[in-house]
């Protein structure tokens, strides 16, 4: 689209957008329904979670007050206390006489232009004691300031209050004033919606934005304090952009994830998993200063961290030390290193050789700040011997086993933390995954599913989910070899998927497969796949899979002759065991071993993958929320990531560092659950129960006359008043019929009339454009509140704000839907290109063939439901899209087509499998051939008769062989010793290509045989179907 039909299109389309925009943002704050499909239930109690997001507001201003009211005494208390006690102003008047406190909601100018006015919304309360008169302003992010006056109160803050003078109808309200405090709060929203021209924002991303400022936390609590505005802000831009393009949904789920960490957080008191276990450098600097003052008394106050250690070796080969013309002292090389002291130390003693010459630094300040002498006991032999006294490499793993698995009640501390974080943190980790497009919406109900820690039965998408500890067979029968601190998530049933591979720990903590057969093939392939296998294996077993046995495994063979040859053994098969324990046990018992292991081998590694090992041990994903956690361990996860930003905007001067940081924590989960984005849906002005709320110009506010009160409150004398002028007789006529079909079912009906009972009482209701209200019988331009059905069928008060729309007719509303199903429509098929680029481009890189047809049959999806929400819209009429609709269907073909070409080509450049040779036959792009009789290939004993069967493609070119041997010439077509795939490269080469390689000592390739289970054998090569 270009870019002047694209402002030209934003500036005709912009009033309808904001108008819906602004229908989202009431149906947000006034439908519990929609809050809880948005923002599901939190930690929320029962009945929160029946009262709608205004109400809750409500709620939290009055909480705040009664708290913020702590700090006062005397009459200032009393002023505060009367209106918590009565927030309905007649019932106040009623209960503490006239000169009760009078509370109003003020609409403040801070004569900001930026570029328009900045207005903020407080609640001032006063009381006249005697001579003496008490003010006191209340804001939530400000508090409760207390002035002598009003004239006191404006001087101090150097702003004028509007209308400051008391005037009951437009500032003071006589129904609940927390109620009316909150929905004055969403006026504000609307109001500044409205003033938005539509030439002022060229494009969707500025209109956007602008929103954001306007509709976001900050704009609707965080203007009451400019800094906690500005920390806001910051924590918003902190966010990277697949975080901030997520819809609302994924953005509020994200955003209750983070507000659960803060909880765990503070009720934790900033504690985390290893907490009061020192690392391994502090407990090396530790025992180290334990030894050296041990083998010298002089070393009380040694600072082992300052010493570093030069050590001069000669460099000269050993074959330069032999020539006839080498000369000692002329020809000899040496080479320098200088090291820490306790890095050094954690290689033991060989770290200290004898040969080597050694400068001992010391580098301490001393009180003048230079730098301090070596000093005389402070010797090369003494830093070595105390290196061999304090045995790092034993101790430190010994300290681990002792607190982490032995001493029962630091074991359980730890394991109630690692637990608590490890619920949140996982399933995290997978949303974040899931919205970078690296996991799947399913896989990631699995990984959510399982760390909810429910004991129940977990189903998802009507799956039984089950948690596998990953385990390798070497042989049939063979007992499981289980994969230290690997688990595989996913349906009981084994041949379906996805299957979540969960790493604690790794550098890829969650991985997909389309299913259990696909991770084995992984794990086939894969190198480093395949190094973490193996070093989850004890050592016995690693032998079994190491060098090329993920495919062959190495099992110990008994030869009875020279006649006999061995048999080919059969790749592995995964173990499909469940989990017999708890996953919260499994996981902490798991992962304690895997870090003792860690910790083990660090001291016997060599430099660099020591280095590696020590930024590795602190695992990132337990210790994120440590003060002191490594910088090299932001790798794992968004909030790992943010972690130094979000700590820079913690209070550094407070008592509880761990309370400041869990509350900027909860902030950043504000601007996540808050943000909203553009929805689209329909009309304009708001209103709150029996009250029109208008925007206003120029920002000014609209007349505030009363609110209904919400469900579950008893109506306030003030509103019962008012709800009595529209009361009828107490018994309804006698011809009055009950309506028991259609969009007024449950109401009366008479004379053409409507009719309904409310709460016990008859009321006259008048249907409207904007729903059903009630009215008066004899004057019908006198309304009152609004009317709805509830869930159960009856008709009930409406007491939450309304959006009302305007004149226009159903035809007008669905041609605007129209307009904006065709602006989708568009925008979707400028869209094809990048979209099937985008398919050739991961092509190589998805995790497998499925994974690529899937993600295209997703986007086709997009375009068939589009396709079929305009022809639902327009069925019959004259206005229906018949090219846009053709184009949609046609890009929707050709993604799905693009999607089968690309997993074919994905099939045919893999490694050999029975699923995509399965797969390329469904879609008539192979042929299977037999190539002659059966062969001897056993040197003429007659043991083993190989028939060989060409799979190739359309051109005739072979992509694969299967090979399937027989014990004799004659035995039947099932009756088989081994079947397998090979590449065409690998066809001729088996144990003995192997046996020569080794033999002539060349490095022994490793030969593919992709199994060919029994099933698979007889469909496709035996017996295949015509």
């Amino acid at each position: 689209m270009r870019a002047d039909s694209a402002e030209q299109l934003v500036s005709e389309w912009a009033p309808a957008l904001l108008a819906t925009y602004k229908q989202s943002l009431v149906d947000f704050w006034s439908s519990p329904a929609l809050y809880r499909s948005l923002v599901p239930n939190a930690g929320r109690s029962p009945a929160e979670q029946g009262t709608t997001p205004w109400q809750q507001l409500s709620d939290f201003i009055a909480a705040q007050l009664r708290k913020a009211s702590a700090a006062l005494a005397g009459d200032e208390l009393d002023t505060v206390e009367a209106v918590l006690d009565y927030p309905d102003f007649r019932a106040r008047c009623l209960a503490l006489g006239e000169g009760c406190t009078k509370a109003y909601i003020t609409l403040v100018d801070t004569g900001v232009r930026d570029p328009e006015p900045l207005f903020q919304q407080g609640l001032v309360l006063t009381r006249q004691v005697g001579e003496r008169q008490i003010v006191l302003l209340y804001t939530l992010l400000g508090g409760i300031k207390a002035f002598d006056s009003i004239v006191a109160l404006e001087t101090a803050l150097g702003w004028t209050l509007r209308d400051s003078e008391p005037d009951q109808g437009e500032y003071s309200p006589d129904n609940h004033v927390f109620d009316a405090l909150a929905v004055t709060l969403l006026m504000r929203q609307l109001e500044s919606i409205s003033a938005i021209k539509p030439g002022d924002y060229g494009d969707r991303v500025a209109l956007d934005r602008r929103l954001h400022e306007l509709t976001g936390p900050q704009a609707l609590l965080g203007a009451f304090h400019a800094e906690h505005e500005a920390k806001l802000l910051q924590l918003h831009e902190l966010l990277p952009d697949w975080l901030r393009q997520a819809s609302t949904a994924e953005r509020a789920t994200y955003g209750r994830f983070v507000s659960r960490l803060s909880e765990v957080h503070r009720l934790r008191e900033g504690e985390a998993f290893l907490e009061g276990i020192p690392g391994i450098i502090e407990f090396a600097e530790r025992e180290l200063a334990k030894s050296l003052l041990k083998l010298e008394p002089k070393a009380e106050n040694v600072s082992v961290s300052d010493i570093r250690v030069t050590l001069t070796k000669i460099d000269n080969s050993p074959l330069a030390a032999v020539d006839p013309g080498f000369i000692p002292f002329l020809d000899q090389h040496t080479a320098s290193s200088t090291r820490d002291y306790t890095d050094m130390a954690l290689e033991n003693i060989e770290a200290f050789p004898l040969s080597a010459i050694a400068q001992i630094h010391y580098d301490k300040p001393t009180t003048n700040g230079e730098q301090a002498a070596v000093p005389g006991w402070m010797t090369y032999p003494l830093l070595r011997a105390a290196v061999s006294d304090a045995d790092i490499g034993g101790n430190y793993p010994a300290l681990l086993r002792q607190k982490l698995q032995r001493y029962t009640t630091e074991r359980a501390r730890q394991k109630v933390l690692f637990t608590l974080y490890m619920q949140v943190l996982l399933p995290m980790l997978a949303l974040e995954l899931r919205l970078t497009q690296r996991l799947t919406e399913r896989a990631r109900l699995y990984v959510t599913a399982v760390m909810s820690l429910d004991t129940r039965v977990l189903v998802v998408s009507g799956l039984s989910i089950v948690v596998r500890p990953l385990a390798l067979l070497a042989h049939p029968g063979a007992a499981a070899d289980r994969v230290l601190n690997h688990f595989v998530i996913g349906p009981r049933r084994v041949d379906r998927g996805p299957q979540v591979l969960l790493r604690p720990g790794a550098e890829q903590p969650l991985r997909e497969f389309a299913s259990l057969a696909h991770l084995l093939a992984a794990i086939q392939v894969e190198e480093t796949l395949q190094q973490s296998v193996l070093a989850g294996l004890d050592d016995h077993s690693r032998k079994i899979y190491d060098q090329g046995g993920f495919l062959e495994p190495h099992l110990t063979r008994v030869i009875l002759s020279d006649w006999d040859l061995p048999e080919i053994p059969e790749p592995p098969t995964l173990d499909t065991a469940v989990l017999s324990e708890p996953i919260a046990e499994a996981l902490f018992v798991d992962s304690v071993e895997a870090l003792i292991r860690h910790a083990e081998a660090i001291s016997v590694s060599n430099a660099e993958a020591r280095r590696k090992r020590l930024a590795d041990l602190g695992w990132a994903l337990f210790r994120l929320l440590i003060p002191w956690a490594p910088a090299a361990l932001a790798s794992v996860g968004l909030i790992v990531q943010l972690l130094p930003s979000l700590k820079a905007l913690a209070d550094s001067n407070t008592r509880s560092p761990w309370a400041a940081f869990a509350d900027v924590l909860l902030n950043l989960a504000a601007v996540l659950v808050y943000h909203r984005r553009l929805l689209f849906g329909q009309p304009q002005v708001a209103g709150a129960g029996g009250t029109i709320v208008k925007p206003t110009a120029r920002g000014r506010r609209g007349g505030l006359a009363f609110i209904w009160t919400r469900r579950g409150r008893d109506l306030t004398t003030f509103e019962r008043e008012r709800l009595d002028r529209f009361r009828l007789a107490a018994n309804a006529p006698s011809d009055m019929q009950r309506v028991k079909v259609g969009e007024w079912k449950g109401l009366y009906q008479r004379g053409g009339l409507l009719y309904a009972r409310l709460e016990g009482e008859w009321f006259h209701v008048s249907r409207t454009l904007d729903g059903l209200r009630i009215a008066d019988v004899s004057h019908p331009a006198q309304l009152g509140p609004w009317v709805t059905r509830g869930a159960s069928g009856t008709w009930q008060l409406e007491r939450g704000p309304l959006l009302l729309g305007g004149a226009g007719e159903l035809s007008l509303r669905g041609r605007k839907k129209l307009k904006s199903l065709e602006f989708q429509a568009r925008k979707l098929l400028e869209s094809l290109p990048g979209r099937l680029d985008r398919g050739e481009k991961t092509m190589r890189t998805a995790h497998g063939p499925v994974d690529i047809e899937d993600r295209l049959k997703s986007d086709a999806l997009l375009f068939s439901d589009l396709s079929l929400q305009l022809q639902e819209l327009t069925q019959g009429m004259a206005e229906y899209p018949e090219e846009l609709v053709g184009k949609l269907d046609a890009g929707a073909d050709l993604l799905r087509a693009q999607g089968v070409r690309l997993r074919i080509e994905r099939v045919k450049i893999d490694p050999p499998s029975v699923i995509g040779v399965s797969y390329l036959k469904s879609q008539n792009q192979i042929t299977i051939r037999p190539l002659g009789p059966r062969k001897d290939i056993s040197g003429g004993k007659g043991r083993d008769f190989l028939r060989e069967y060409e799979i190739s493609d359309k051109q005739r070119t072979p992509l694969w062989y299967a090979h399937f041997h027989y014990p004799n010439l004659d035995a039947a077509e099932a009756s088989y010793t081994a079947a397998h795939l090979k590449t065409p490269a690998q066809r001729f080469q088996g144990i003995k290509f192997q046996r020569a390689q080794e033999q002539a000592g060349q490095g022994v390739d490793s030969i593919l045989r992709a199994r060919i289970d029994p099933n698979s054998a007889r469909t496709l090569f035996l017996s295949p179907a015509p």
